[in-house]
């Protein structure tokens, strides 16, 4: 239920860097039950949608039926499931009472989790109206407890309007936000705010379990992905950054985000030069689905029938691993290729075609626990990744007090600020579970080291306050043992200008980078002082 700002994604990502290499190097590795992965060793996790000729998904095929390359070099599976949509219960809605916000709704998701990007950077207005009415008659029609959220892009602004939700009414809501907008002035083929919305999207998501299917609309792609990033014949769509290449690419994998982009203009019938810009970004867009392993929609009108077909059809897949032998981590490129066996050369494959070998791995560590096939068919069952796990907190949100703090609270209250005029002070009071945090020894005693940090954007995505706070707790021991399930309270106070705007709200534990995150919408207003 908010908004993404490039400033809050990389403002983010330097405030958890160092949380994260303090958590790398101390501490023992997490135990894993029947067997040790080497330092050479890397999971190589790959997601395969199989279709028939009407576009339909294809159930039942076994391990045997499909062949996988690394390289050109066959590989052997470690692991094979075969996932199908089934009928999902209505998730947890974030907040439950006024004021109140709570990320419960991460213990509940879906194996798979469905996004919409309403991209208007290259959308003109005809075009956004006409994907307003047909977004609202998918909405209409989504069969109940299906979850979904909703981004709006434009040039250099992501905001994500709406988390995941079964609501109709708040899905029409956020579409209603997002369209229609006049698009920015600076439009193209390729620019940066498309791999800044992509970054924004992997961070909010990146420990969310499972596979995410992100329908992309757009009137021409201002993201550019390939299924080789290192074919020498990309001209001017070669990226001159190969870190900034490798950090987008490992995201992808690592949140296993599959990209369906939507060419939001509908039919097109056109001639000439203007023939050939279309078909070049139709092509960009078929390029961004074989990249992920999505699946890339032009030329048709039945927008709505786009997305009923991408909801019904994206949770059924296959999900292979495997451990390419002889492998190195030299950064180079590694090809996918998948196959299946001649009886099915009709069917269509769709799967990402590749891998950085780097340090990423292609499993993500939030996975529930996954069968692998051992020698003989046997299984064995790996243990999730604790510090993945993301942190489930609870936030009260109101007008500050004017009068200071209780004594009682866990944690002193932070950065207790003086207003400016025209800006109007709230309380943020974090609740937070005990039994997520890693006491560390100091001088012999035991204490919880917490990070908390608060963003505010306007409608607009651009950021108005941001606020970070370290929080030193010290552990009585035996109380904690009698009660694991105790909450820590910590307060913020941040100073915000009057009118809609957006919460992005992280939890960390500074001991073992465990990280959890809230996104909230919010509407500051003048509060109405009482006489007597």
């Amino acid at each position: 239920m908010l908004l993404r700002s490039s400033s809050a994604v990389f403002t983010l990502f330097c405030l958890l860097a160092p949380v994260h290499a303090q958590s790398a190097g101390g501490g023992s590795p997490a135990q894993q039950p029947g067997y040790t992965l080497q330092t050479t060793t890397r999971i190589v996790l790959t997601d395969v949608i199989v279709t028939d000729r009407k576009g339909n998904p294809v159930h039942g095929l076994r391990a045997s039926d499909f062949q996988i390359f690394d390289n050109n070099k066959p590989q052997v599976l470690s692991s094979f499931e075969e996932h199908t949509t089934t009928p999902i219960a209505p998730i947890e809605q974030a907040s439950t009472s006024p004021g109140v916000y709570s990320n419960k709704f991460l213990l509940h998701l879906p194996p798979v989790l469905n996004i919409i990007v309403i991209d208007i950077t290259n959308l003109e207005l005809p075009d956004q109206m006409y994907l307003y009415y047909e977004l609202n008659r998918f909405i209409k029609n989504l069969p109940a407890g299906q979850p979904i959220a909703i981004y709006w892009q434009s040039a250099e602004h992501n905001l994500m309007l709406q988390n995941f939700t079964t609501d109709h009414a708040l899905l029409s809501a956020a579409v209603r936000k997002a369209i229609p907008h006049f698009p920015p002035p600076a439009r193209g083929y390729y620019v940066d705010s498309g791999f800044i919305a992509l970054q924004a999207i992997e961070h909010d998501f990146e420990q969310y379990p499972g596979r995410k299917n992100i329908l992309w609309f757009s009137g021409g792609s201002t993201l550019f992905l390939a299924p080789d990033p290192m074919d020498q014949n990309l001209g001017p769509f070669a990226y001159p950054d190969p870190d900034l290449l490798r950090t987008i690419y490992d995201g992808l994998e690592a949140s296993r985000i599959a990209i369906y982009p939507v060419d939001a203009r509908g039919l097109q019938v056109v001639f000439g030069p203007l023939a050939m810009a279309v078909g070049a970004q139709q092509g960009l867009m078929q390029d961004i689905a074989n990249a992920t392993g999505g699946t890339a929609f032009y030329n048709n009108n039945g927008l709505d029938k786009i997305a009923a077909h991408w909801l019904d059809n994206g949770g059924s897949f296959y999900t292979l691993t495997y451990s390419p032998e002889d492998f190195r981590f030299d950064n180079k490129w590694h090809k996918v290729k998948v196959k299946l066996a001649p009886e099915f050369s009709g069917y269509t494959l769709s799967y990402r075609r590749g891998y950085f070998a780097d340090g990423s791995s292609g499993v993500p560590h939030n996975e529930k626990p996954r069968k692998l096939l051992l020698a003989g068919g046997s299984p064995l069952t790996t243990a999730p990744d604790q510090q993945s796990i993301p942190i489930v907190f609870e936030v009260r949100v109101e007008p500050a007090s004017p009068e200071p703090a209780s004594s009682t609270n866990a944690a002193a209250s932070l950065n207790m600020q003086t207003p400016k005029k025209g800006i109007i002070p709230y309380s943020i009071h974090y609740s937070l579970p005990a039994d997520a945090f890693t006491a560390k020894t100091v001088d012999g005693k035991s204490e919880f080291d917490i990070g908390v940090a608060v963003f505010a954007f306007n409608n607009e995505g651009s950021a108005e306050a941001q606020l970070a706070d370290r929080v030193t707790i010290v552990v009585n021991e035996d109380k904690l043992r009698m009660h694991p399930k105790a909450s820590i309270p910590v307060d913020q106070q941040i100073n915000l200008h009057k009118g809609q705007k957006y919460l992005y709200l992280a939890v960390w534990d500074m001991t073992s980078g465990r990280l959890g995150t809230l996104q909230i919408p919010f509407t500051v207003s003048k509060q109405k002082t009482k006489k007597f």
